[in-house]
């Protein structure tokens, strides 16, 4: 896939060795309102990589058969996608980029190479996003609709133009 920017951006399964980056940019996602006060930084990056792993566990059991991807530009990894592929809908779990990647027009793309899975499969497209996130503006311009809150995270949903 290109972006507007003419990068050629590349995904290829997640490998253990990629565990380390993964942690890295989980920790890049991690917003003002998210950071751990009253630590030093090398305790909130220990707690920091623990939720990690502990959300990783969670997703892994709740979805055994989730895909996770690591996302390359130029060889160099800039972000992740982690989707489940069900017969009721497509699930993205977890999309993330390093922040200087973001607004970049590659979300745009990935979002959309998804949609165009949901379109093949006669499916929706699902995803549950922190009521805190950023990503609001990405998911409402490529036509994903509210389904409801829980507190915590917003449900969002978007279906192919014949499933409607």
């Amino acid at each position: 896939m290109a972006s507007r920017t003419s990068r050629t951006i590349e995904m290829r399964p997640a490998e253990p060795a990629d565990q380390r980056f993964m942690e890295q940019l989980y920790a890049s996602t991690r917003g003002a309102d998210q950071r751990m006060d009253g630590c030093d930084a090398r305790t909130e990056a220990l707690l920091v990589a623990l939720q990690f792993r502990a959300r990783q566990a969670q997703l892994r059991t709740q979805y055994p058969h989730g895909d996770i991807a690591v996302i390359f530009e130029r060889d160099r990894p800039i972000g992740s996608l982690y989707v489940n592929y069900g017969h009721e809908d497509i699930r993205i779990l977890d999309i993330s980029l390093l922040p200087e990647y973001r607004n970049r027009g590659i979300g745009l793309g990935l979002l959309r190479s998804l949609q165009a899975q949901a379109v093949r499969m006669r499916v929706p497209v699902r995803i549950d996003l922190l009521l805190s996130s950023q990503a609001y503006r990405l998911f409402h311009r490529c036509g994903f609709t509210p389904r409801g809150a829980n507190g915590v995270h917003n449900s969002l949903e978007w279906w192919p133009p014949l499933l409607t």
